[in-house]
């Protein structure tokens, strides 16, 4: 497949990449999409369903902060070595699918992919016009799925925070503003790209990067300094099922990118399935 080939040879060794199984999904950390906004820019409160354009008012939602320090409460016994500050804790939360302020990158664009076409739909209408209608500022389709690519140097020489991705574990101290923004008089109000240490066979299977939220909850995508800096590849949901097959004959499948038995036998059974099928007679 020929998008596989090009995604895998892809210049460019310092690039994230993000993959969504549907193009209109935001570039939006689990713990900052379900929020409300309760006053306008004025101040004023805002009533259920009322729209509102102006900056600066109040968004209300679940506390990822009240999220983590509860994980931290519980899952000591389940831990054999406990993490050394709480940004590791925000790492390990993550991994397990706690809400957090983190949205997952990968450094493996074959990687991004994966997650990209794994959960999308199968069919759609013709993919040419879909991608044509793309091209042309139909950003936000419904019938195809999405790898957003970054340049994580890029991303936090714009938020003034050096040209490196940031090693936040090494330095939590420094960093403290971006573990609870909201408790911070001078909280940081953009989004920073970082690193982290490779906790979990998982982690170091996905090659995982992250970007991380600051007081600010939009979408890495919505802000108007940062949207020229992120590209996005379009996938009409028709093209699904022949990069699944090239990702596969690749080795990029679920054993790959969840490491442990329970994946081994998924993906074992997925390809005497697929075998069986091709071995039957035409009807």
């Amino acid at each position: 497949m020929d998008i596989v080939d090009a995604v895998a040879n892809r210049p460019g060794a310092g690039l994230w990449f993000r993959g969504q199984s549907r193009a209109d999904y935001r570039l939006v950390p689990s713990a900052l999409r379900h929020g409300q906004t309760a006053t306008d820019g004025r101040g004023y409160p805002v009533s259920p369903g009322q729209q509102t354009h102006a900056s600066g008012g109040i968004v209300v939602g679940p506390s990822p902060e009240r999220m983590l320090a509860e994980f931290k409460r519980s899952a000591r016994p389940y831990l054999g070595e406990l993490p050394s500050n709480d940004f590791e804790w925000m790492f390990i939360a993550q991994h397990y699918g706690l809400p957090t302020r983190l949205l997952d990158w990968s450094t493996n664009a074959l990687v991004a992919l994966y997650f990209a076409v794994s959960g999308a739909g199968t069919s759609g209408d013709n993919g040419k016009i879909a991608c044509s209608e793309f091209l042309e500022g139909d950003e936000h389709r419904s019938d195809g799925s999405a790898v957003f690519i970054i340049d994580p140097g890029t991303i936090n020489d714009e938020a003034g925070h050096g040209t490196e991705p940031v090693d936040i574990a090494q330095d939590a101290v420094m960093w403290d503003a971006y573990r609870d923004p909201m408790s911070h008089q001078n909280a940081p109000y953009s989004p920073i790209c970082v690193v982290a240490p490779h906790i979990s066979p998982r982690i170091r299977a996905q090659s995982g990067v992250f970007s991380l939220h600051g007081f600010n909850v939009w979408p890495l995508d919505y802000y108007d300094a940062l949207r020229p800096l992120i590209t996005k590849v379009f996938i009409p949901f028709s093209s699904t099922a022949l990069i699944r097959k090239a990702l596969s004959r690749a080795g990029v499948d679920r054993s790959f990118i969840y490491p442990g038995l329970e994946s081994l036998a998924y993906d074992i059974v997925a390809k005497e399935h697929l075998r069986y099928s091709l071995e039957q007679p035409a009807p």
